[in-house]
């Protein structure tokens, strides 16, 4: 680690979730001392193959690129260690993690050292801009419109019952938390639960969004975060609307579990932010149904899975 913060020139952060690591991966090892030798030495190997490459001058392009990212997110450099949902290894770049992931395999493995190369592979494809992306099939929203709408929300409508043509199987018994999937994982079952909560004041105004299914909160964020304005008013020319993932409230492992959008005004009311803008696209193109609504808030839940293009 040391050697990598000298190439980096910034700190190097990872701490791994031990009491987690040893929960996913404690049935194929008997010996524990060695599970965490494991971990540890994919752990070295990772901060081997990034030292690699960013010690090369070939990779000079991508070497700005990661620098870039930290700086943008945060001031060190972070790795997030997770457990593989298989018995391969991998790493990828995650903004809502404001890092890098390392997935250690579900598998005995006593010598990370053989996925050196796979590792510098992955790390340098993980920039490229025409992996494969979420998607979202807008058709209700255009342009900028949701940056300037105005502050009166739409009348309130009464709540429509949830839908009940695709119910949650009745649970007779209460569940083994030593055989239930992690929370990343079961999260992705439906029902997903949706909470949209306001507040202002006379120089800004924030809207957050709560959600148990991540992927909607990082679609979301993505589409806002594109057709947001400029704030013409400063000389930095930020974003109208800071949006934000709030990842790191999340004490289960998940990718995300809060978004939050500020609109701060020092200088007269410039910009605003709407929550009916925002609950357009909830009901209107995510397909979440309105179960609770009063004149700060709003509760959805949707019954049925997202299909996986």
């Amino acid at each position: 680690m040391k050697k990598l913060k000298d190439v980096l020139g910034l700190d190097v952060y990872c701490e791994p979730q031990w009491q987690i690591l040893v929960s996913e991966l404690g049935s194929f090892w008997e010996d524990k001392g060695e599970l965490v030798s494991s971990v540890a030495f994919f752990v070295h190997v990772w901060f081997e193959a990034l030292t690699e490459l960013l010690d090369d001058e070939a990779h000079e392009a991508w070497t700005d690129t990661v620098l870039t990212k930290v700086r943008e997110l945060t001031s060190r450099l972070n790795l997030t260690v997770e457990v593989s949902e298989n018995q391969r290894p991998s790493t990828k770049w995650s903004d809502a993690q404001l890092g890098f992931i390392l997935y250690i395999p579900k598998d005995l493995i006593h010598q990370p050292a053989q996925y050196f190369g796979l590792f510098k592979e992955q790390l340098l494809e993980c920039f490229e801009e025409n992996r494969p992306s979420k998607t979202l099939p807008i058709h209700s929203t255009t342009g900028d419109e949701w940056a300037d709408v105005g502050a009166e929300d739409r009348e309130e409508e009464p709540a429509k019952p949830p839908q009940t043509g695709d119910k949650a199987p009745a649970v007779d018994y209460l569940p083994d938390p030593n055989t239930m999937p992690k929370p990343s994982a079961l999260f992705q079952q439906a029902p997903y639960h949706l909470f949209v909560y306001t507040s202002a004041s006379n120089r800004s105004c924030k809207i957050e969004i709560e959600c148990s299914h991540s992927q909607t909160l990082e679609v979301l964020a993505e589409y806002l975060k594109r057709w947001t304005k400029i704030n013409v008013n400063r000389v930095d020319k930020p974003p109208a609307v800071e949006i934000t993932l709030n990842h790191a409230a999340s004490g289960f492992g998940l990718e995300c579990d809060k978004l939050t959008l500020h609109c701060e005004n020092r200088y007269g009311p410039i910009y605003n932010i709407s929550a009916a803008a925002i609950l357009n696209l909830v009901e209107g193109v995510f397909g979440y149904e309105r179960v609770y609504g009063d004149s700060t808030s709003w509760h959805y839940r949707r019954d049925t899975p997202f299909k996986k293009r």
